[in-house]
């Protein structure tokens, strides 16, 4: 008999436990990936409730601003809309902040954020919240910044909580 060509019974435990080890790790890996994807899930889940409010609220809006227009003269309704949409603005800063909202959907709603700072009867409504409200939309449009990023979170971090 040749040595080399037969098996004995360590060699065969040796087969075993690596095969193990690597299903176990495939399953490791398999868990990290549910994870990660229930984690996006739920973020995208409380990021639609944050659409529909948007939806119910730009039936009310002044339709030249809606249509990106910067000369429109709001009626009281359409005033007290504007400040509703201002509040909504500012909870989506900060949920942001503080890593609710996914990278994704950060990309399409940073660009009508930062038009607030464009819109000179926004930033006229803001000035007329108490000084204690809209800090997000206030530092904002005293920013300098093109593209305000509120998250500051590394990207392994956003990673591993599901946004990206």
């Amino acid at each position: 008999m040749d040595p080399v060509n037969e098996w004995d019974w360590a060699d065969w435990i040796l087969l075993v436990s690596t095969a193990l080890t690597i299903v176990a790790t495939l399953g490791v890996f398999g868990i990290i990936v549910q994870i990660i994807g229930e984690r996006r899930a739920r973020h995208r889940e409380f990021e639609n409730m944050y659409v529909q409010r948007y939806w119910d609220l730009i039936g009310t809006l002044p339709i030249r601003f809606v249509q990106g227009h910067a000369d429109y003269t709001p009626n009281d309704s359409q005033s007290i809309a504007l400040c509703n949409y201002l509040l909504l603005c500012e909870d989506e800063l900060d949920l942001r902040a503080k890593g609710f909202i996914t990278d994704q959907t950060w990309e399409i709603w940073r660009s009508s954020i930062v038009g607030i700072a464009h819109d000179p009867i926004l930033r006229d409504l803001i000035e007329s919240f108490p000084e204690h409200r809209l800090a997000n939309l206030r530092a904002l449009v005293a920013s300098t910044e093109n593209e305000p990023e509120p998250l500051m979170m590394s990207q392994f971090k956003r990673w591993w909580s599901g946004l990206t």
